[in-house]
């Protein structure tokens, strides 16, 4: 991440339009972005060393794996899940993935830009003290005889 930046932002969304559209806003308050048009193109980038403070994904990717899947992906290969925001025109409709170390949020596409970037601080916070902890956990643990199923 660079770190004149808020947070790091990955947007996953099929349509380039609207990755455009909030890549603009996203950039000009000062968040670094990166899109993505598919959950293997969002895959690559975690693969590659990307590490989103938040997620902004599309239930509906347009390809086989859909929002909540591509979720569960990242938080697989990340070993922690970031703060999610699942985009929907229909919140009725998604399927939410069970995950307990992040927020996920459902919310009706499109999101208000200014509510969307009134989020987002607090979510960069939760991402970074979490990563934090994590961290603090797994020293502790490597500096145990402690099984780590026990810390």
């Amino acid at each position: 991440m660079d770190d004149s930046s808020y947070g790091e932002i990955l947007h996953v969304d099929d349509d380039p339009l609207v990755l455009e559209a909030l890549r603009l806003p996203l950039l000009a308050d000062g968040y670094a972005v990166t899109v993505a048009t598919s959950a293997a193109e969002a895959l690559g980038h975690v693969s590659a060393g990307l590490v989103p403070d938040v997620m902004i994904v599309d239930f509906n990717l347009g390809d086989d794996t859909d929002g909540s899947q591509l979720i569960l992906q990242v938080r697989h290969h990340l070993h922690h899940c970031p703060p999610v925001i699942l985009l929907t025109a229909n919140p009725e409709d998604a399927e939410m993935p069970w995950i307990t170390d992040a927020p996920i949020w459902l919310a009706r596409k499109p999101m208000p830009t200014e509510l969307l970037l009134a989020c987002l601080p607090g979510l960069v916070q939760v991402a970074r003290a979490t990563r934090q902890s994590a961290s603090r956990t797994a020293a502790r643990v490597a500096g145990s005889s402690m099984p780590a199923w026990l810390s």
